[in-house]
């Protein structure tokens, strides 16, 4: 969960633009990390920004990457029918690329999406190191999806 101490009216606008930006992504608003921002002692109004680094938690960060990625990877592939095309596409790749930290925003992903989940197995199975999905499930992917948030709930995964 994230704090917020003492936001001043500069740090308030940079919270609403980050907001802003990850609602863009297509994102839910509730399935989203929060950003965290820290209030430094050292503010200096004639710039309007703290001396001192105002940070955003780092999982935001990793989320807007993740959403950027994804949304590259959907333009990219277009209306490629093969997985395994699929999967060797740069931003899928870089997802990939990001390893455990992205497990729990391609979670979220795949719930947000429903009862229509996309290609996210490959990449889970990549950077897990296991496939919990039984060979009957196979193809479908509402049941692929119902396991894999099994598993990631066993190994504590939150999302």
């Amino acid at each position: 969960m994230a704090r917020t101490k003492s936001i001043t009216p500069y740090k308030t606008e940079i919270a609403v633009v980050l907001t802003y930006a990850l609602f863009c992504t297509g994102a839910a608003i509730a399935s989203q990390p929060q950003p965290e921002i820290v209030n430094n002692t050292n503010y200096d109004t004639s710039v309007g920004l703290s001396s001192d680094t105002t940070f955003i938690e780092s999982t935001s960060k990793d989320w807007v990457r993740f959403q950027k990625l994804a949304t590259d990877w959907r333009n990219e592939r277009g209306v490629m029918s093969s997985i395994t095309q699929m999967s060797m596409l740069k931003p899928y790749q870089s997802i990939i690329g990001m390893g455990e930290k992205a497990i729990p925003l391609i979670l979220a992903q795949l719930r947000s999406e429903g009862d229509d989940p996309d290609q996210w197995f490959w990449a889970l199975a990549a950077i897990a190191q296991v496939n919990p999905v039984k060979p009957e499930e196979q193809g479908d992917f509402r049941a692929m999806a119902r396991t894999w948030f099994d598993w990631a709930e066993e190994e504590g995964y939150a999302w």
